[in-house]
């Protein structure tokens, strides 16, 4: 009988059909690797249980009879949990959402009376700033080095209860760092701008106002700062300009005592650069040490200090 090449077309089309691979995969299928548990390490443990215990005594005086300072302690409350709810995150400065770590923290007791609140209250917030330094100190990266400093910096501020924190407009981000000669030749700038603004101020107040006696202080201390950065250059100092502008009018003694302060607070952000540039101690030191000359002034510093809108 004869076939029709149609009819042989269709057989070798079910032949080759036939013997094709099944689509049906037999065995177990492969699991997806699994994404480790992001981990605390000790140091940041420690730090973020520090600030819990501080959170709870400060959120235990808002409600305590015999602590009077009620505008001050929820300010600085509010400060606290700002750090502690980014800094217990496993990555403080990412933008994706993550689950907090979680600490067992003591739960301080209620102080008996002002002076014992205090009291407390002065340790709490003593150990929290030396946590945070000491977070700081083994960051890995530049932009969590400035953002641990920084809240250790804002936390001394509580230290001085004369004068309450305020939230500010900046926040810790990503940032790439600058050189350490760069860092420098920013911070050193606004140390010159600090010399020579004090001297104007000075210049310009009656030699018995108490103003004049902390900017003459404050003025000496100013230039050896100055001289501490100038020591610092590898590669030769910058020349100094001959004169600045000075960020008021600084004509009385309210201008003069807020220029000094924004001066300061400029001094403080160029800290936070050497922070951001050099892991060394000193810069760290430095940074926290504007605190009090701004507060001297009647100036509130920030909740992330040297980070800058």
């Amino acid at each position: 009988m004869l076939i029709s090449r149609r009819a042989a077309l269709a057989a070798l089309a079910l032949t080759v059909s036939g013997c094709a691979a099944s689509p049906v995969v037999d065995g177990e299928p492969a699991l997806a690797p699994s994404i480790p548990a992001p981990t605390q390490s000790p140091q940041d443990t420690a730090t973020q249980v520090a600030l819990t215990e501080l959170s709870a005594l400060l959120q235990t005086l808002v409600t305590l009879p015999a602590w009077t300072e009620q505008a001050w302690v929820q300010k600085a409350s509010t400060q606290v949990d700002a750090h502690l709810a980014l800094l217990s995150l496993p990555d403080p400065l990412s933008a994706e959402e993550q689950d907090a770590f979680t600490v067992e923290a003591a739960t301080p007791a209620t102080p008996a009376n002002a002076t014992s609140a205090a009291k407390e209250l002065r340790s709490r917030i003593k150990a929290a700033a030396k946590a945070l330094n000491s977070s700081a100190a083994a960051a890995s990266e530049a932009d969590l080095r400035l953002t641990w400093a920084s809240a250790s910096a804002a936390t001394t501020a509580l230290l001085d209860r004369s004068v309450a924190p305020t939230e500010g407009d900046a926040a810790p981000r990503r940032l790439v760092a600058p050189t350490r000669n760069a860092a420098l030749e920013v911070a050193i700038s606004h140390a010159w701008a600090l010399v020579y603004g004090l001297g104007v101020g000075l210049g310009r107040l009656s030699s018995s106002d108490s103003l004049a006696s902390l900017g003459a202080a404050r003025l000496a201390a100013a230039k050896e700062l100055r001289n501490e950065l100038r020591a610092a250059f590898t590669d030769g100092v910058p020349e100094q300009p001959a004169s600045f502008v000075l960020p008021t009018d600084m004509d009385d003694a309210t201008t003069i005592r807020a220029g000094w302060a924004r001066l300061e607070g400029n001094l403080l952000e160029g800290y936070a650069s050497l922070v951001a540039a050099d892991d060394a101690s000193v810069w760290r030191s430095r940074l926290t040490g504007q605190v009090s000359p701004i507060q001297a002034l009647g100036s509130s510093v920030p909740t992330w200090p040297g980070w800058v809108a």
